[in-house]
């Protein structure tokens, strides 16, 4: 059977024992190649040496919540691209977040999938009285009515003349994406031939939950793309950020059909069950053919 690489591109800006276990269990898929962007800011990383192992040589500042960190997934993006023609999918995570089961698991389920994207999306533009999620006001607000101020975080109300009209829709949704082949081109394209999107966005607060959504689902073409993001993720309510799992959190991960979870602290006892888990995954799996 022919398999096409997976290729995980890895965002990183701390913690180089932590990035550096993720990427040794990522290199345990038989097709998985590993594109590490490290924040040039933090601390060195001393990556495996491996052939499968790429660096984008020309990784810059990532702020989350500003367009550096969607230049930084743009900037993942077309390295894969680039360097993994051939690639079948491209995976993108954090360095605090950790494979739910093996990576050979993983590989065999996007093999099998009949979908071209896993991302989770929900359009901001429509008629409110069709919105599925209470999000979807609050990104409308965000994306269409309001400015952020240059060189902060703050945003104010600001009456807006947006690219969202006739065919052109805005959609929201994660950061962290899955892109079969013909999505990564489709997005590839789109980059190019829709800059007013990417320009209009990047004057946005929070632009990174609507870059990739909205390059990929305009003009998608017959794409398939199932609206989850396969990251196992706890929140708490009110909180801007998702709970650390713990290995109370282990018998969820496992028993989830999720790729990644997320996210982890640097030595967390969870990391070493996981690592079990995965091991016996494996040998079942070996021992199935």
């Amino acid at each position: 059977m022919i398999t096409a690489p997976v290729v995980v591109g890895v965002l990183s800006h701390k913690d180089p024992p932590q990035v550096q276990r993720l990427v040794r269990r990522l290199l345990e898929g038989r097709d998985t190649v590993v594109v590490s962007h490290h924040d040039p800011r933090g601390p060195e990383l001393d990556l495996p040496i491996d052939d499968r192992v790429m660096v984008v040589g020309d990784a810059a500042p990532a702020d989350w919540g500003r367009m550096g960190i969607v230049d930084a997934q743009l900037r993942t993006l077309d390295f894969a691209h680039r360097r993994v023609p051939d690639l079948g999918w491209f995976l993108l995570v954090s360095g605090q977040d950790y494979p739910c089961r093996s990576m050979r698991q993983v590989e065999a389920a996007l093999q099998a999938t009949d979908r071209d994207a896993f991302v989770r999306h929900f359009r901001a533009d429509g008629d409110p009285a069709d919105d599925v999620h209470h999000w979807q006001a609050t990104t409308r607000r965000r994306y269409l009515r309001r400015r952020r101020l240059p060189g902060t975080h703050r945003s104010v109300p600001f009456p807006r003349r947006h690219p969202f009209r006739g065919a052109t829709n805005l959609y929201v949704g994660d950061l962290w994406v899955n892109l079969g082949h013909r999505a990564v081109e489709r997005v590839m394209h789109q980059r190019q031939s829709r800059r007013d999107l990417v320009d209009y966005l990047a004057t946005c607060s929070v632009p990174d939950e609507a870059v990739l959504p909205t390059l990929l689902l305009n003009d998608a073409d017959g794409l398939v793309v199932e609206a989850e993001d396969r990251r196992f993720i706890q929140w708490t309510s009110g909180s801007p950020h998702p709970d650390t799992l713990g290995v109370e959190h282990v018998p969820a991960i496992s028993a989830s059909t999720d790729f990644f979870a997320r996210k982890f602290d640097a030595g967390a006892e969870a990391l070493d069950r996981l690592d079990r888990l995965a091991r016996g995954d494996e040998l079942a799996t070996t021992d199935q053919r």
